[in-house]
C-alpha cells in the first residue's frame, strides 16, 4: 500500500529526487498551477527506490507504517521507505503536465498554500510562479511559491496527469520484490516504460476515499529515507 494520507506523513521516511519538473539553475522560474483543489487532493506515496538498468525508479511499498515489515520483502530485508509528494503541475510556461518529486516537508508547504488560497475558491484556479534559490547540484537549494493570477479554470479543463501507480511509481507484487533481491532485476514484464501512461483523472482518489475520507494535515521531513 503506497499511498497514505498527509497526517501519516511522519510515520514513513525521507525524500528522493528530482521528478519531471525541475527548474536546474539558481533563479529559474516557471508558472504552473497546482492540481488540487484544495487538502483533501493531497497524497503521499510510501515508496522504496531500486536500479533497473542503471536508472533510479521508485516501487510501491506493500505495507503501512504500523504493519510488520515482512509484509513488504523490501522493508524486510531493510531497504529505506521514502515519503514521496509527486506534485501535479500544469506548467503555464510550456503547456504541459508534469509532476515534481518532493518529499515531506512540502506537505506543509502545500497545506499553507491551501489555507490561504483554497478557502474560497479552489487551488487549481491560482497561478504560481515557483522561483529555485541555490545552484545546480546545491543540496541547500529552496523554492519560494507566488501568485500571480488567477481565473476560473477548473481541473476539468486541464489535461489528465500521468499515471502515478503503476506509473511513475512501479506497483510490484511480493514476489516480484523477492526476485529482485534475488536476481537485481524485475521478472520481465510488457509495462517497464508505465511512467509514460496517462490516468484517467479520479480513477485513483475514488478507489482510495472509499477507504476512509478523514481530515489530514501536514508535517515535516527528513533529508534520507528512513526504515519506519
Amino acid at each position: 500500500m503506497a499511498r497514505f494520507r498527509a497526517d501519516e506523513v511522519e510515520n514513513y521516511g525521507g525524500q528522493g529526487g528530482a521528478g519531471f519538473f525541475s527548474l536546474k539553475n539558481d533563479k529559474d522560474v516557471a508558472r504552473v498551477r497546482i492540481m488540487y483543489n484544495n487538502m483533501d487532493d493531497v497524497d503521499g506515496y510510501a515508496c522504496h527506490k531500486v536500479k533497473i538498468n542503471d536508472r533510479d525508479r521508485y516501487v510501491n511499498c506493500l505495507r503501512d507504517y504500523n504493519e510488520p515489515k515482512d509484509k513488504c520483502p523490501f522493508c524486510a530485508d531493510g531497504m529505506p521507505v521514502y515519503a514521496k509528494l509527486f506534485l501535479p503541475l500544469y506548467n503555464e510556461d510550456d503547456g504541459q503536465v508534469q509532476l515534481w518529486d518532493r518529499g515531506k516537508k512540502f506537505f506543509a508547504k502545500i497545506s499553507s498554500l491551501c489555507s490561504r488560497y483554497a478557502t474560497k475558491d479552489n487551488l487549481v484556479n491560482h497561478v504560481f510562479e515557483i522561483e529555485r534559490n541555490g545552484k545546480a547540484g546545491d543540496q541547500q537549494t529552496t523554492y519560494e511559491i507566488y501568485e500571480v493570477d488567477s481565473d476560473d479554470t477548473e481541473l476539468e479543463d486541464l489535461p489528465e496527469v500521468p499515471e502515478i501507480i503503476g506509473g511513475l511509481v512501479l506497483d510490484k507484487s511480493a514476489d516480484d520484490m523477492n526476485y529482485y533481491l534475488d536476481e537485481h532485476e524485475f521478472p520481465p514484464t510488457d509495462n517497464e516504460h508505465e511512467d509514460e501512461a496517462p490516468r484517467r483523472r479520479g480513477s485513483e482518489r475514488e478507489e482510495y476515499s472509499r477507504r476512509d475520507t478523514g481530515r489530514r494535515t501536514p508535517a515535516t521531513r527528513t533529508r534520507r529515507g528512513e526504515e519506519f
